[in-house]
């Protein structure tokens, strides 16, 4: 299960921005982005529920780096999401 983290609209150009210069946008339909995909676990029945908030809803991968994910932008309202695994934190404690 992915979650939704709100992403500023202006920040998140800059993220893409710096993604394609250094070669981290994936495309759809790309054997390597499928891929990516899965090892990631997007759950694309997820990605299809959180595109319908925009009416314009466009996809950006970012496939590694400090800002990788998933993320669903809408020019028309100057808006950005991004799905985030939801995962638990383990301590080295708990493992022990």
């Amino acid at each position: 299960m992915n979650q939704i983290e709100n992403i500023d609209y202006c920040i998140a150009q800059s993220f893409f921005n710096d993604a394609e210069l250094k070669g981290y946008k994936l495309t759809p339909g790309h054997f390597d982005t499928n891929i990516w995909l899965h090892h990631e676990k997007i759950n694309l029945d997820e990605v299809i529920k959180a595109a319908k908030r925009f009416a314009d809803s466009r996809i950006f991968i970012i496939s590694e780096g400090l800002h990788k994910g998933f993320y669903i932008y809408s020019i028309l309202e100057k808006a950005c999401i991004k799905l985030i695994r939801n995962s638990k934190a383990v301590n080295a404690q708990q493992i022990a």
